[in-house]
């Protein structure tokens, strides 16, 4: 998948804030009043400054776990729940509404990247980046090339979206960081990018095994890729869905033998997916319709964990 076909023009709406422990449950419930975002209340309702509220409304867009809905009669657009965010944020029906398993974070990961997606330096830094040390300065040079006539974006947004990227991902390096500001991403836990120890004020992705990551989630993320990109096939080629430009082998930064392995437990785990060879080529085979299987999967991931997963199949842009 492109560029162009996965992201829309959307930069430097988190007004500076990466998405904080507790950010996505608290735009998820607020959405209970859908014009909550254009209060005055929603300071107080959130317990977060104006600049915070903007922030947790983008990141709950991003996610995929609010919707924005056009109202007859209505200038500015509601936002309600997803079939997603209630999948997971709902307190009655939701799996895991305080992001307590790891499973959560790895899908809201590739929630954010998934066309539609609303974060197109994340985009482009996930899938097409290929450097694995490097700086900050190096992967702003990069971003701003390959964004360059990509909606236009303005230099400074660019530089505010790679460096909360960084601080999203990573610990960071800057000193005079608060050891709260050091701890307050739980997508820091998905080791994904961390400082180097070769290069001051650098950084360094890690590829290969992903030891928090579920397989039945991964699994889950690689046909819910082959559907975003427009197949319902029931057989999905390894290759493609592992080394593509937006699928979740690059997401997740993963050698092709990680994510093999990966989904080789998945398929001893649910009997919704095997793998199989076909003319000396892995592929991943699935027992009912791509959309039934992908929820099969996240429901028996949850299951692990006694918590439910109330979809029965995966609608992907579907509001609640």
């Amino acid at each position: 998948m492109r560029l162009d076909e996965s992201c829309e023009r959307v930069f430097a709406r988190h007004e500076t804030f990466h998405p904080r422990y507790g950010w996505v449950k608290k735009g998820f419930d607020a959405s209970s009043d859908p014009n909550i975002f254009t209060k005055e209340a929603a300071v107080v309702r959130l317990g977060v400054g104006k600049n915070m509220v903007r922030s947790i409304r983008h990141w709950s867009i991003a996610f995929k776990v609010l919707q924005a809905a056009k109202v007859d009669g209505q200038r500015t657009p509601v936002l309600r729940p997803t079939n997603l965010g209630v999948a997971i944020f709902d307190d009655d029906s939701g799996a895991d509404p305080f992001m307590e398993l790891p499973g959560t974070n790895w899908l809201l990961h590739w929630w954010l990247l998934a066309p539609p997606s609303q974060a197109p330096v994340w985009w482009v830094t996930f899938n097409e980046f290929t450097g694995i040390e490097f700086t900050e300065e190096e992967l702003l040079a990069f971003v701003s090339d390959r964004l360059e006539g990509f909606g236009k974006p303005n230099p400074s947004s660019l530089k505010k979206d790679v460096n909360v990227l960084l601080r999203m991902y990573s610990s960071g390096h800057a000193t005079r960081a608060t050891f709260e500001d050091k701890i307050d991403s739980p997508f820091r836990e998905l080791s994904l990018i961390q400082p180097s120890t070769g290069t001051a004020g650098g950084y360094r992705f890690l590829v290969g095994p992903k030891v928090t990551l579920p397989p039945l989630v991964f699994a889950a993320t690689v046909i819910d890729f082959t559907l975003r990109a427009g197949s319902e096939d029931r057989v999905v080629s390894m290759s493609r869905a592992l080394a593509e430009p937006g699928s979740p082998g690059r997401a997740f930064r993963l050698t092709d033998s990680a994510a093999q392995d990966l989904l080789e437990q998945a398929a001893a785990q649910s009997n919704a997916v095997q793998v199989r060879m076909s003319n000396g080529m892995p592929q991943l085979a699935m027992s009912a319709h791509p959309r039934e299987v992908v929820a099969h999967l996240l429901r028996d991931h949850y299951a692990e964990f006694g918590a439910p997963f109330s979809l029965d199949t995966l609608d992907m842009n579907g509001v609640a």
